[in-house]
């Protein structure tokens, strides 16, 4: 169900990488443009309100950062939150948990600044 966390975390990446795609389960919502990027706001890990997915490969290869460097910086992001994330089997995409509007500005700001074009 979408909720204010969610809201506030799409709009900000609304900013950074413009309009997203519904996802099929009415779940959440992709964003394409320079990579893979996905919210949701409902499977979530207990506590969350919303959880933002990172395809490595595609983002890694459009922004220039090493896919290792990648991982890393969205480690350093999913221990910002320290919120456990629900996992996909089949995608297996880094997560990070959001379960406060603040966890939301904290990690919306430091994305901006790494990933910018």
């Amino acid at each position: 169900m979408e909720n204010a966390v969610y809201n506030k975390a799409l709009a900000a990446l609304k900013t950074q990488f413009g309009m997203p795609r519904p996802l099929g389960g009415q779940n959440g919502a992709r964003f394409l443009r320079n990579g893979t990027i996905t919210i949701y706001h409902t499977e979530l890990a207990p506590g969350n309100l919303a959880e933002i997915a990172f395809n490595v490969q595609p983002i890694s290869s459009s922004y220039g950062i090493s896919p290792a460097n990648l991982n890393s910086f969205l480690e350093e992001l999913r221990q910002l939150t320290g919120r456990p994330t629900e996992v996909n089997k089949l995608q297996n995409w880094p997560r990070i948990g959001l379960a406060t509007e603040e966890d939301v500005t904290l990690v919306m700001d430091k994305l901006a600044a790494v990933l910018k074009k």
